[in-house]
């Protein structure tokens, strides 16, 4: 059996960087990742401005901004009746491809001293902070840390898994198709009857498009032209932009799109990113909570005193910072008529949309 004093289960950008945050503590971490990087992840691909700050204190910002990568400057709101609205964003938000980006921060991890295992599923950990793999029994001396998404073994394996209350039953379909020329610097989001449709450039050839819909609309997943013809293009602003429906690589689908917090942190275990809570994807702040939360884990994890309790409190008032305007916003994108007079609002007062954009895409009010 091997020892470690930090094991970090799911090597996406929460895992990597609270690896490469604790090894750069001189902590010995290994990192345990069921797939082999570079992959395709279900995401909008959007990095938001906020991410920066974690980015450069990893020491990967550069190399981040050489990426291929596409610029953002609005936010656009259609309705499926012709609404439109604008939002200016913040400068710093950007598109780049989960796969590159992800690749990037792994790759980083390596250099921070990390031992990554790609290819290992974690089957089980024990009360004894004990992982077992397909290949071995490893101990981590002083923490676990889960990173490995909405349906996070870590969580469950633990028992910090929260059971969610309602029905969710939208269901995310993603891929990137060829970008059109009218693609501009906007990430733009296209309502219609049951959900809605988020697509960004992310290079000169590609742009990420996203479909949430209800289980209606899911019904045609295997057919991109009539899953197109029953859900997005219901909305006449998307249609004129002529995105033809012949994905660059398979459709993948997510589900759930949100839920409740999973317990934070508990006798040596902390969650991370999807692993701690789903948070509706639309508002691009996935990779934010990811790459926050392992920040405040690794700051967490051997510290004197009360390290899972500064955490818990910590994370809490993130998401409560932070998912609001989310939680309000995905009820206005799931209610045609409320959108029908929020959006004219929006256009017609400008102070209330540099508001929503601050709320979700402002500098975040840190704490310690």
């Amino acid at each position: 059996m091997s020892d470690f004093d930090v094991i970090v289960v799911g090597g996406g950008p929460g895992g990597a960087t609270a690896a490469a945050l604790c090894a750069r503590r001189g902590f010995r971490v290994a990192l345990f990742e069921h797939s082999r990087f570079p992959r395709h992840k279900v995401c909008g691909d959007v990095i938001n401005p906020n991410c920066w700050p974690v980015l450069e204190k990893l020491g990967v910002a550069e190399g981040i901004r050489a990426l291929p990568h596409h610029d953002i400057d609005a936010a656009l709101f259609a309705t499926p009746v012709g609404g439109v609205v604008n939002v200016p964003m913040p400068c710093g938000a950007v598109a780049i491809r989960r796969s590159l980006f992800d690749q990037a921060l792994l790759e980083h991890a390596r250099t921070c001293g990390v031992q990554v295992f790609e290819d290992e599923t974690v089957h089980e950990i024990t009360p004894e902070k004990r992982v077992l793999t397909g290949m071995g029994c490893y101990r981590a001396r002083k923490a676990i840390i889960g990173a490995d998404g909405r349906h996070s073994m870590t969580a469950r394996s633990t028992g910090l898994v929260r059971k969610p209350r309602g029905v969710n039953g939208h269901i995310a379909f993603q891929a990137h198709f060829r970008a059109p020329p009218a693609l501009d610097r906007r990430v733009q989001l296209h309502l219609f009857r049951g959900g809605y449709c988020g697509l960004v450039r992310v290079d000169a050839e590609r742009v990420n498009l996203c479909i949430v819909t209800d289980r209606s609309g899911a019904r045609f997943h295997n057919d991109c032209e009539a899953l197109f013809g029953h859900t997005v293009r219901q909305n006449p602003h998307f249609r004129n932009l002529g995105i033809e429906p012949e994905p660059l690589e398979p459709l993948q689908s997510v589900h759930p799109l949100r839920g409740p917090m999973n317990a934070p942190a508990r006798n040596g275990v902390f969650l991370v990113g999807d692993a701690l809570r789903i948070m509706e994807p639309f508002t691009g702040q996935g990779i934010l909570f990811a790459l926050r939360t392992a920040e405040i884990a690794a700051e967490s994890i051997g510290s004197p005193s009360q390290s899972e309790r500064s955490y818990v409190a910590n994370v809490t008032t993130l998401y409560q910072q932070r998912g609001r305007t989310n939680e309000w916003l995905r009820r206005v994108m799931y209610r045609e008529q409320a959108a029908r007079v929020i959006i004219p609002l929006v256009r017609r007062l400008p102070a209330l949309a540099r508001w929503l954009a601050d709320n979700v895409l402002g500098e975040e009010r840190r704490f310690r």
